[in-house]
């Protein structure tokens, strides 16, 4: 299965086709990134496994020939990763232990109403990007190890003593010196005593002291005796223990990708489905009683699932800017301008050519942009985006930032309206970084609000 770093494709099988087209309208509309191909029964859906590339499997369990559970076993002796969703109607303790049993991703419950495909989207989502980022990490730990067992030699870390006492030693130890690296590490064979000749001792030692002294990676040519009393070169080269830091800084991320992976599931479904609820019982409360109080009650959950996708945004994110590609500004912005709710804004456009971008983060970048000069402008507020010299820039007329509070914009958090998260503005930041560009807060020409990004490449360089 290929990994899709837009579109999320799931398959939905279930044997009721109009409850299939319903599933496929509501998790296309709970979810952009979503797109939905649908078929009646196990066979079929084999078939289209076979041929097409799919994220994740949605799959009801009661279904002419194979049941659910079955078409689960098929898929996971051909797609063992796959992430694959049980969503059925029929639901008892056996059914989930032998779903589990047979490996699945998930395991919803067919409800009333329509906060079930809200959950089930999120549910989708969750299980396709944790499977994508399990496959970054292996991908990762693989080079990692491919960089460890392709290096010519040995790699090994020892203490600054004349005698090079060794703590580990990897790679082709016994084919260079003769010695096996559990000698070297148990001390019973010296590198510096017993390996480097005896006529090269004094000038690696002192190579190897003035490189520690400086701080600095260094080489050395120098010739070793073997078990066997043959002479060889060996060429060695220090970057203050590059192997253990590069284990060291796989670890780290694995930890990381794991603290990730659960913060992420919590946002994503510890606090969005409790919040996915309360919607519910608002819409049904509406029905009951007419109450200015549920006005405020909607808006609390309007802000709270604001603050879980900006949340989201700031930890689903990487550190770089990968899928450059030529982004017209101008028309990214006019887009971005229908996506948020501008009131009586305007915009001008004062922008004409290409720049090197991601499509999909510039478009975060705009849109938080846009959404905090009308959120912050005032009524009526012009936005403008405009050329700069290597970069662009964005502002408004409005009531501008104070020069004291300019930098602070950018802190997770922060925010002077009820209406924002405190988290738009960090996103900004966040895929300027990205890309490797600048950003800075200034005062427009009209005396609101200017952000000005630089060091952007354009289009045709």
């Amino acid at each position: 299965m290929a990994d899709a770093l837009d579109a999320i494709r799931v398959f939905h099988i279930d044997d009721d086709p109009e409850f299939a087209e319903l599933v496929a309208t509501f998790l296309e509309r709970e979810h952009d990134r979503i797109e939905v191909r649908s078929a009646t029964d196990a066979e079929a859906g084999l078939d289209v496994l076979a041929e097409r590339d799919v994220d994740c499997i949605v799959s009801d369990h009661d279904m002419p020939g194979r049941d659910g559970i079955e078409f689960l076993r098929a898929v996971r002796e051909e797609y063992p990763d796959l992430p694959f969703l049980l969503f059925t109607g029929k639901g008892s303790e056996e059914i989930a232990s032998d779903a589990i049993s047979a490996g699945v991703t998930d395991y919803i419950q067919k409800g009333g109403g329509t906060d079930q495909y809200a959950l089930l989207a999120n549910r989708v989502v969750n299980a396709v990007e944790a499977v994508q980022s399990r496959r970054m990490l292996t991908e990762r730990t693989r080079r990692l190890e491919t960089l460890i067992g392709n290096l010519p030699g040995i790699v090994y870390r020892c203490r600054n003593d004349p005698g090079w006492p060794m703590k580990t030693v990897d790679g082709e130890v016994e084919p260079l010196t003769g010695y096996t690296a559990a000698e070297l590490e148990a001390d019973r064979i010296s590198w510096g005593n017993d390996i480097v000749h005896p006529d090269e001792r004094e000038a690696v030692w002192d190579a190897v002291q003035n490189g520690l002294a400086t701080d600095s990676a260094f080489e050395v040519t120098y010739r070793i005796r073997t078990r066997d009393g043959d002479t060889k070169w060996v060429w060695e080269l220090d970057e203050h223990d590059r192997a253990r830091r590069l284990r060291e800084s796989h670890d780290e991320l694995r930890r990381q990708n794991e603290r990730l992976e659960e913060f992420v599931s919590v946002v994503s479904h510890d606090l969005r489905n409790p919040l996915n609820v309360a919607t519910g019982r608002l819409d049904l409360a509406r029905d009951d009683c007419d109450s200015e109080q549920l006005d405020a009650v909607k808006h609390a959950h309007d802000r709270m699932e604001a603050l879980i996708e900006d949340l989201l945004a700031l930890a689903r994110e990487g550190e770089a800017a990968t899928d450059l590609d030529a982004v017209d500004p101008a028309a990214m912005v006019r887009e971005c301008w229908t996506n948020v709710e501008t009131v009586d804004a305007s915009l001008a456009v004062e922008f004409d050519g290409a720049i090197l971008a991601d499509e999909r983060r510039l478009r975060q970048l705009f849109e938080n942009l846009v959404r905090n000069a009308v959120e912050h402008g005032g009524d009526g507020v012009t936005v403008t985006i405009g050329e700069l010299d290597g970069g662009f820039f964005l502002e408004d007329d409005g009531v501008g930032i104070p020069a004291d509070r300019r930098e602070s914009v950018f802190e997770a958090g922060y925010s002077t309206s009820r209406e924002g998260t405190g988290f738009g503005l960090r996103i900004v930041k966040q895929v300027v970084e990205a890309h490797g560009w600048e950003i800075r807060v200034t005062e427009s020409r009209d005396g609101g609000a200017r952000f000005e990004v630089t060091n952007v490449a354009p289009a045709d360089e």
